[in-house]
């Protein structure tokens, strides 16, 4: 029931109004009516109760989740006419409340800190006009929002009025960056921390939201608002009002996908299922057909990271999030399986590295074509045989490979295939290590290098497609020298962990330390830089930078 575009004005019109009267309606007028903040409320209420009125508040934490209204509440209760003494709420009727609530009292002063940075917006709507007494009410009230946006010069001329003001002047700070403010501002106010809503309270106050409008609106929409939210009930408002522009009375999931549409993990599902069934093509093809429709890879790369986090949490029987459709949750729990908790870890530790490495790549797409690589060829994950993955239907079709893949993919894809049908060398452990003596030869470097790559096939799995990589340069004493295609696999070798493991692999097979020189081999990286020179000029491009 998509709305048509002779009705979008309509629809757009009646969503403004429904914002406005959620936002208006439902803003809280008392502290009875604030939720999620009890912590704060119960401190604040007490000192407006017996009158123990400090000169200065710093309201902080997240948006959206109550900062200004307790700041205008506390105005409304301090300057309420009709409240007695020993009571804290606001009567909410009197020509000061009414005031308040409706912006309009002249002696509670709104500023926002972004739009007012200077010295001289702070001397003269703040220093200068906390001088004169309250044209009608008790006290002189200042709200100042965003106050960390204010400049060095602005604080400094803050301070002294915050250290000595006016008995009938308060302040109101409100920041949600706390650590931007100088410590000697912090000192002279009373710290209140605001917290993110708790889902439940949230939840309950949707509904009561609802409720008041007379929509009905299932339980599995509202946890989807809660979770986009993030724990700030203005986000929540506001998508419970998107929802609400349907103008339906009863909102289902589906309804609701129209205007608040869940976050697009099929493409993610696809790749990683294809890493899952050791098939190299379909994930190369995926993100192949990323790049041609303009797709953010980086973004890409993060829904990636997503899933497979919310795969781990699935396989300790945790829940994962509510952002997702139900048939997402059945593949994501498919996928776990399918995996397994130890390739989880694995495929998250490699994915977050690999999302670091695309800005820095000559291919955008190479760093995930990498990821493919290296695990849709394993066979073992922590020296445990991994079963080949049976095959698992999705309900969205299969990707079909296209025979015209360009070369540079077929290329890669045939070396992958290469690595593996081709069985690894059985490598006989020498039940005593062998003795060398002298400098280490060129065929020396070859064998060990080559029993390393059988050794540590099991033992680190994820490095084997860089080992494979790299080719013995020559031998310089007891060290062997590597060349390395690209930059970032010499980092991967030369990492701590890595590093030790293959010189502690190589000490095992020689029975002495072996070092290892890496080094980038320019021509192969200027052979990758004319193929990919070469694939841009077939499309029709050519390589920027």
């Amino acid at each position: 029931m998509v709305p048509s575009c002779s009705k979008a004005p309509a629809l757009n019109r009646r969503y403004k109004i429904i914002m406005s009267t959620l936002y208006r309606k439902y803003r809280p007028q008392k502290f009875s009516d604030l939720i999620g903040q009890e912590h704060l409320t119960q401190t604040l209420t007490n000192e407006i109760s017996t009158g123990k009125i400090a000169h200065a508040y710093l309201f902080s934490g997240p948006r959206g989740i109550g900062k200004t209204t307790m700041a205008r509440l506390l105005a409304k209760a301090i300057n309420c006419e009709n409240r007695k003494d020993g009571d804290f709420e606001p009567c909410d009727e009197c020509a000061s409340c009414q005031e308040i609530s409706a912006a309009r009292n002249i002696d509670v002063i709104e500023i926002d800190a972004a739009s007012n940075t200077g010295v001289d917006n702070v001397r003269e709507n703040i220093i200068d006009n906390a001088q004169f007494k309250p044209t009608r009410s008790k006290y002189k009230v200042f709200i100042i929002d965003e106050v960390h946006m204010l400049s060095t010069s602005a604080f400094n001329a803050l301070l002294k009025t915050l250290e000595e003001p006016p008995a009938h002047v308060i302040f109101v700070l409100a920041t949600t960056e706390l650590h931007k403010l100088p410590a000697t501002i912090v000192s002279r106010c009373q710290r209140f921390n605001f917290k993110k809503i708790p889902e439940d309270i949230m939840i309950k106050k949707l509904e009561t939201m609802a409720k008041g409008e007379d929509v009905k609106i299932d339980k599995e929409v509202l946890k989807r608002v809660m979770a986009k939210s993030d724990g700030c009930m203005r986000d929540a408002e506001s998508l419970l009002g998107q929802i609400m522009s349907l103008n339906l009375k009863k909102i289902t999931a589906e309804d609701a996908v129209m205007v608040l549409p869940a976050a697009n993990i099929e493409l993610s599902l696809k790749y990683l299922f294809a890493i899952a069934e050791h098939n190299f093509s379909d994930a190369v093809y995926i993100v192949d057909e990323l790049i041609k429709t303009g797709a953010n890879i980086e973004q890409f790369a993060l829904d990636t990271i997503e899933i497979l986090r919310a795969a781990m949490i699935a396989s300790a029987g945790g829940s994962f999030g509510l952002d997702y459709l139900d048939k997402d949750k059945k593949e994501i729990k498919k996928l776990s399986e399918l995996l397994g908790r130890e390739k989880i870890i694995a495929l998250i530790d490699s994915a977050v590295q690999r999302r670091t490495e695309i800005r820095q790549s000559p291919v955008p797409q190479l760093p995930l074509e990498l990821l493919a690589a290296e695990f849709s060829s394993q066979t073992t994950v922590n020296n445990k045989q991994t079963p080949v993955a049976p095959e698992v239907k999705l309900e969205t079709p299969r990707v079909e490979i296209k025979h015209e893949t360009n070369s540079v993919v077929q290329a890669v894809v045939e070396e992958v295939r290469q690595i593996e049908i081709k069985p690894a060398e059985a490598v006989p452990e020498a039940t005593t290590a062998p003795t060398h003596s002298g400098t280490l030869t060129l065929d020396e470097a070859k064998k060990i290098w080559a029993e390393v790559i059988s050794k540590l096939m099991t033992e680190l799995p994820s490095l084997l497609f860089v080992l494979k990589m790299a080719s013995i340069n020559g031998v310089d004493g007891d060290n062997i020298e590597l060349s390395i295609p690209f930059s970032f696999h010499k980092e991967k070798i030369e990492d701590n962990k890595n590093k030790k493991a293959i010189e502690s692999a190589m000490a095992q097979i020689t029975g002495r330390h072996i070092g290892l020189i890496c080094t980038v081999k320019e021509e192969e990286t200027q052979k990758v830089d004319s193929d990919i020179t070469a694939l841009a000029a077939e499309f029709g491009g050519e390589v920027v930078g």
